[in-house]
């Protein structure tokens, strides 16, 4: 198309008040993006192709890691992570069990790397099925546990931790 009354595609690389943000793409007139955007580095040409590609890239992207936590769920459901702890008479840990060492453990089972950044706690609960809210979650005392997971948004496992007396 030569019509001058067209605009341009382009992708914003700055945030542009009024314009948009980074990432967007915006249809804004040529001599805008020729006087204003191009010179301060805020956006750059982009065509449907590139758009399309772009889009077909995230969502594959999005999708191998729905794949990815989904096939970890599987795996992390049958788990039962065993921690020896010093304890005293009554059962309580000398130390306590926090997120960290859960986590740490958890990701011990799998291939470096396996378990993702994202991984977090979304609670731990005891027997009773009663939530472990005292210091953060942390375990306190010898026992089983259920903790919870969330690997990616959406997606949750659930799998056993056994602290033993050491």
């Amino acid at each position: 198309g030569g019509s001058s009354g067209g605009k341009v595609q382009v992708k914003m690389l700055k945030h542009v008040p009024g314009t948009g943000s980074v990432g967007d793409v915006v249809m804004v007139t040529p001599a805008f993006f020729n006087n204003k955007l191009r010179p301060s580095g805020s956006a750059e040409r982009i065509d449907d192709e590139t758009v399309a590609a772009e889009l077909k890239a995230k969502d594959e992207e999005r999708r191998a890691a729905l794949d990815a936590a989904k096939s970890m769920q599987d795996k992390i459901t049958d788990i039962n992570l065993q921690l020896s702890m010093k304890a005293g008479p009554e059962g309580h840990l000398f130390g306590s069990v926090g997120h960290k060492t859960i986590l740490t453990e958890l990701r011990n089972q799998f291939p470096k790397g396996a378990l993702g950044k994202r991984v977090k706690i979304v609670s731990v609960k005891d027997e009773n099925d009663k939530e472990v809210t005292d210091h953060h979650g942390d375990i306190k005392d010898l026992g089983t546990f259920t903790v919870r997971v969330e690997l990616l948004k959406d997606v949750e496992a659930k799998f056993a931790v056994t602290v033993n007396q050491a």
